[in-house]
């Protein structure tokens, strides 16, 4: 397989985003039991191993903001899948000690367009009738090995259209970097230039550019951001929604104040008019 190593939704208002955040938190919570799309092989299959991946915080950072990203931005639109570091099965037959040969793989971030938007265990083709349409591997120290030099081929062969591998350390050139499934195998994407200092990558797939884009205020905030170029704007990262539920919220209680204060005033212009 030809592999080559290291080869801005808009704002929608103060208001909205106070919804985003209500609708997101609901989500997070979830609910118990199984979704009724749950097939017999998402139930029999295994949904996670005795071996565990560790995460540094960079990872776990970026994985993170890209996931909760996504996930917003595709906020009521059923038949978009966003998963997280969940087990896309290859082989019916799998058994980690009788049939190991095919394991299932676990992505740190993937989509799935044209599936339903539901709680899974594990995400198994043969059952939603596709593979997933994009990937992105965020690459730490003990993965490394395995995202650049293996995890490509497996995709590959499941037929993903899509593979992004980012590192947050910066020790692949460059650290972001975009392929396109062509003829059975991954061809890089180009770069372009997005904004001054700002260069990504498209993705057809996402209809977005992911990009390293100018550094957060916060010592742990990632630099990876989504870019929408229909609205000339990054997606909104978790903090920021959170910042503006807050200035929304301070917003709500200066008005109510004010309207109390001019409510009092009148009441004590018609008392001395009186």
């Amino acid at each position: 397989m030809a592999f080559v190593e290291g080869g801005l939704a808009g704002h929608r208002g103060v208001h909205g985003r106070i919804e985003q955040l209500r609708q997101h938190a609901q989500f997070i919570r979830g609910v118990g039991g199984h979704d009724a799309g749950t097939g017999p092989d998402e139930l029999r299959l295994p949904s996670c191993d005795d071996d565990p991946m560790p995460k540094n915080t960079r990872q776990s950072v970026a994985i993170g903001e890209c996931y909760g990203c996504l996930l917003q931005h595709w906020r009521g639109q059923r038949d978009v899948f966003v998963g997280n570091d969940q087990f896309i099965h290859r082989d019916p037959d799998y058994h980690p000690k009788n049939n190991p040969s095919k394991p299932p793989i676990a992505p740190d971030v993937y989509v799935a367009f044209g599936v339903a938007d539901r709680h899974r265990s594990s995400y198994v083709p043969w059952e939603e009738g596709k593979v997933p349409d994009f990937v992105l591997e965020v690459v730490s120290p003990s993965s490394r090995k395995q995202d650049v030099e293996e995890r490509p081929g497996v995709y590959a062969e499941m037929g993903v259209q899509e593979f992004f591998l980012y590192d947050p350390e910066g020790c692949l050139e460059p650290a972001l970097s975009g392929f396109e499934l062509c003829d059975g195998e991954y061809k890089p994407l180009p770069e372009e230039e997005l904004q001054e200092g700002v260069v990504g990558i498209h993705s057809e797939v996402l209809e977005l550019y992911l990009c390293i884009g100018p550094p957060g205020p916060e010592p742990m905030d990632d630099p990876l951001r989504l870019y929408d170029q229909a609205t000339g704007d990054f997606l909104p990262t978790r903090y920021e929604l959170a910042e503006d539920w807050r200035t929304a919220k301070e917003a709500e209680g200066r008005r109510r104040a004010e309207a109390r204060v001019a409510e009092l005033e009148a009441l004590v212009e018609k008392l001395q008019r009186d």
